[in-house]
């Protein structure tokens, strides 16, 4: 037995990047993903993206960094 899709039920085509869930190639939505933000040549930020990984269109992924001073 497959995955399902989380909005429909039907079988699932993909799974969300950001979150997991999965959905089928009709509730499948797309959305850049970041996979690196760093420090360039003369100081300037520079990011590795992904243009469209798929997302579920439900989750939603926070624009800025949260910070997490616990970690340290």
């Amino acid at each position: 037995m497959g995955a399902k899709c989380w909005e429909c039920g039907s079988d699932a085509q993909a799974s969300c990047r950001f979150c997991g869930r999965f959905v089928c190639k009709d509730h499948a939505s797309k959305m850049p993903l970041f996979l690196a933000v760093y420090v360039g040549a003369n100081q300037t930020p520079k990011a590795i993206v992904v243009a469209d990984a798929i997302w579920c269109g439900i989750c939603r992924p926070h624009p800025e960094p949260i910070e997490m001073p616990d970690i340290y």
